[in-house]
């Protein structure tokens, strides 16, 4: 039953994946500004991967970690999302650069933070 379930959100990324692809193929198209199509896709497909990570059960796909798929999928997506729209904020407000790379770093760090509480959350459980 897990191998079919991964199957399925496999296809489902799959298949979301080409639609977000031709999504922001065809708003760049339609703004004539086709830099936009990279941001979006990064968007559209890191949207995607929170959402399946968020509608995931606690501990699906459980890697060694013991954090699962569902970390996985919501660090990642959100990521994407996030790196995304500093590509779209930089490209309206240029000279921010530091300050995204800034809103970048607090990202990376509040989430390693996060995690490793989650981690030592569930250490403290078990022992």
């Amino acid at each position: 039953m897990g191998r079919s379930k991964s199957s399925s959100y496999e296809g489902m990324t799959f298949g979301f994946l080409v639609i977000a692809f031709a999504v922001s193929m065809l708003v760049a198209w339609m703004l004539e500004d086709w830099w936009l199509f990279i941001p979006l896709v990064l968007i559209l497909a890191g949207g995607w991967w929170a959402v399946i990570g968020l509608l995931m059960r606690p501990g699906e796909g459980a890697r060694g970690s013991g954090l699962g798929a569902m970390s996985y999928f919501v660090f990642w997506g959100a990521t994407l999302v996030l790196l995304g729209a500093i590509w779209l904020l930089n490209d309206l407000y240029p000279g921010n650069a530091i300050a995204l790379v800034a809103l970048f770093l607090i990202w990376i760090g509040a989430m390693a933070v996060g995690l490793s509480l989650v981690r030592l959350r569930r250490q403290g459980q078990k022992g």
